[in-house]
């Protein structure tokens, strides 16, 4: 805890804002911890932020990037496919791109849901890479997942407000929640691996 102390003290203490800000924007941590870093009183002491001012910053935040990786996701996509010039994959998009309206509705909830529930590996990066290589239309997608970081938000806010004293616990568990779900999925990747080459 002391060194992620120094470190936000050293480079952060007169503009607790800014790093509100940069915390969401990174992907897996966004205002799963931004929103405890900022309102966080052990570390920026009478420079914490309001509950507020958090949440607005975090949703902010994290809402900035969401157009950039959707459009970066749609080009990947469109160069990488090697089948977009097959008549079997032109025939499935076409048929994908003509759904009909109530199962598109659906398709945006659950990227609403998807985004509003804060726990690791979901959030804006994970909605707008899926609205990304996805055939969503991009604005309604944006809309989708702004909705969900809201929602997120939120939660998260109320959270740390309900159990103010224990901000620096909620940090420090959200810290290492992130890092075990990374940890784990690493771990299943690296095993999957030495399964298919043994």
């Amino acid at each position: 805890m002391n060194i992620i102390t120094e470190f936000f003290i050293d480079n952060f203490s007169e503009c607790v804002w800014i790093a509100v800000i940069i915390i969401s924007m990174i992907p897996t941590l966004e205002s799963k911890i931004a929103i405890p870093l900022g309102m966080n009183v052990a570390i920026w002491g009478e420079q914490a932020l309001s509950s507020i001012s958090c949440f607005l910053l975090a949703f902010l935040g994290s809402i900035i990037p969401c157009y950039i990786i959707m459009i970066i996701a749609r080009r990947i996509k469109k160069h990488t496919s090697l089948m977009l010039h097959s008549r079997f994959f032109q025939k499935y998009v076409i048929k994908s791109v003509k759904i009909n309206y109530k199962r598109d509705i659906h398709k945006y909830l659950a990227l609403t849901g998807l985004v509003a529930v804060p726990i690791p590996l979901t959030g804006v990066w994970t909605g707008s890479l899926i609205s990304g290589l996805s055939n969503l239309n991009i604005h309604y997608a944006f809309l989708s997942i702004s909705v969900g970081a809201l929602i997120s938000s939120t939660i998260i806010t109320i959270f740390c407000s309900l159990f103010n004293n224990w901000i620096s616990y909620i940090f420090i568990i959200s810290i290492i929640i992130i890092l075990l779900f990374l940890l784990i999925d690493f771990l299943l990747q690296f095993f999957k691996q030495n399964k298919k080459s043994g």
